[in-house]
């Protein structure tokens, strides 16, 4: 851990060391995105949770070789994307890009919104779509550039 005083402050907060280390090591140290992962998506989030995930293909699924360079998706056959959903890269994320996002209180739904992004949450690609934060405040994982 790099940073001492990032660590303080997710402990101050009452988030169990452990949570801590690992939502600062996921957000690249930024005190604000992991205290809003921890208290928000990652809220029941157990170090065990990192074993209880699996993603072993089931046996009758064949996958084909993913291309030399590229990571292959497991989770996208198994959750749930609103139509239109592609994996956007987080690099193409930048302040000013228009997206549509699912909302927190949305996921799981086909409901998204719109709007112009304001800031990059998650600092690579995610599975289930980068987290962005919209000019107007709200925040939602990325469904689509527009």
């Amino acid at each position: 851990m790099s940073d001492p005083s990032a660590l303080a402050s997710l402990l101050a907060l009452g988030i169990p060391r452990q949570k801590a280390i690992y939502a600062l090591k996921e957000h690249g140290g930024e005190v604000e995105a992991a205290a809003d992962w921890c208290l928000g998506e990652g809220a029941h989030w157990t170090p065990n949770s990192l074993f209880a995930a699996s993603f072993a293909p089931s046996p009758n699924t064949r996958r084909s070789p993913s291309p030399p360079g590229q990571r292959h998706d497991r989770s996208r056959s198994v959750d749930h994307h609103p139509p239109g959903w592609t994996l956007v890269p987080h690099r193409l994320l930048t302040p000013g890009t228009s997206v549509a996002v699912t909302l927190k209180q949305d996921q799981g739904t086909d409901r998204t919104v719109e709007g112009v992004v304001a800031e990059r949450l998650t600092r690579g690609d995610h599975p289930r779509g980068v987290k962005v934060r919209l000019q107007d405040g709200r925040v939602g994982r990325v469904v689509r550039i527009l």
